[in-house]
């Protein structure tokens, strides 16, 4: 099953992209890009339903708040790096999409920011998303990142491919900062998966990535 992008009603002001169409530790495809249509639907009462319509309610309060909403809800374009479905990953890691999937995505990316001009703002979500983004030559982070994150041979070579950065921690590394497109206009700023909004937990210690980002759309 592929999953299909969101194509915000008002004109797209920003483009999310997000990891492949499975739900972590389920076999729940979305339908929509992280499910971004339940957003607009409302809210389930309870069980499955319910947890697809928080993971889109995350997705888009995330861009609100960190933008101290200059940016709505309706002006969101989502996609995922990989829309294809994946074979699931061993229980609490992390499914490795394939080099031949990023480029795909890739071009999903470029193809979206060609028909939406109107696009000033990419905010890939997610560790591995970035990491294909940087290695495809989306952007540049000009630091260590890309060196850092190269995945495990153990997790790319399993029966169940999964995806495990090289060393921990190096998302804190690029996590709220801006850079450029290469080649084009578009600022890129690299953000958590929506699962971990609002930040708590072990997630807290990025707080100030986000006040960064806060601080960035306050001085527009």
């Amino acid at each position: 099953m592929k999953a299909i992008d969101w194509n915000p009603k008002d004109q797209a002001r920003a483009l999310l992209i997000g990891h492949d169409p499975r739900l972590q530790s389920s076999n729940t495809i979305a339908e929509y890009a992280l499910f971004a249509d339940y957003f607009f639907r409302p809210e389930p009462k309870g069980g499955p339903e319910l947890r697809k319509f928080g993971l889109a309610k995350s997705t888009f309060e995330q861009i609100i708040y960190l933008t101290n909403a200059l940016i709505k809800s309706g002006q969101v374009y989502v996609t995922n790096l990989c829309n294809d479905s994946l074979p699931p990953a061993p229980n609490k890691k992390t499914v490795f999409i394939p080099e031949k999937k990023a480029r795909g995505g890739l071009t999903n990316i470029q193809t979206i920011l060609k028909n939406y001009p109107t696009i000033n703002y990419v905010f890939p979500m997610s560790l591995q998303v970035n990491y294909w983004l940087q290695k495809l030559n989306f952007y540049r982070s000009q630091d260590d990142f890309l060196e850092k994150t190269e995945p495990k041979k153990r997790g790319i070579e399993n029966d169940r491919p999964f995806f495990e950065p090289g060393n921990s921690r190096t998302f804190m590394k690029i996590c709220g900062n801006q850079y450029k497109v290469v080649n084009g206009r578009q600022i890129v700023i690299p953000i958590l998966h929506p699962k971990n909004f609002p930040l708590k937990g072990r997630f807290a210690g990025y707080n100030k990535c986000y006040q960064n980002v806060i601080s960035y759309f306050n001085n527009l």
